[in-house]
């Protein structure tokens, strides 16, 4: 192998081993991943259950959620199609958008997402670690705009 192929592939490898060292994580991902709204979590253990549905509208259209508050959203879809239900601030949801608006037939979970298939019930375990206002919405390229998102108030 040409030396100057070497070294990128050795530090590729440690910045590798270094993700997946120290913070408990299981694979590259940590199990806390903080984003926009918060901090997504990968195991969540005995976190209570906060159950949300969707069919045009969600039931209840809004949530109040206390500071520093740990949750599994469960998130059951009603509707007959297909949605990427996404938690997040205004900025990080437009910019969602966009990338659905690229890849429209996009369906692949990301920490702050979940694909949810008609009459299907996911969870979104979640730390509510940022005081604000934010939004649970399909990011789907053919659902943006169509209906009001859930309204999450954190204080």
């Amino acid at each position: 192998m040409p030396d100057r192929l070497k070294y990128p592939i050795v530090v590729l490898l440690a910045g590798t081993l270094s993700l997946s060292q120290g913070s408990g994580a299981h694979g590259f991902l940590p199990d806390e991943i903080p984003m926009a709204a918060g901090t997504a979590l990968r195991n969540p253990v005995d976190l209570p259950i906060l159950p949300v549905s969707f069919y045009n509208s969600w039931t209840p259209a809004s949530l109040s959620i206390p500071y520093q508050n740990s949750v599994r959203l469960s998130l059951t879809n009603h509707s007959e199609d297909w949605h990427l239900f996404a938690l997040g601030d205004d900025t990080a949801l437009r910019d969602q958008d966009l990338i659905h608006k690229l890849m429209p037939d996009l369906r692949k979970d990301y920490p702050n997402t979940r694909l949810s298939e008609p009459g299907t019930t996911v969870t979104l375990p979640w730390r509510f670690d940022r005081a604000g206002t934010f939004s649970l919405r399909c990011v789907r390229a053919a659902h943006q705009g169509r209906s009001e998102a859930l309204t999450i108030e954190v204080q």
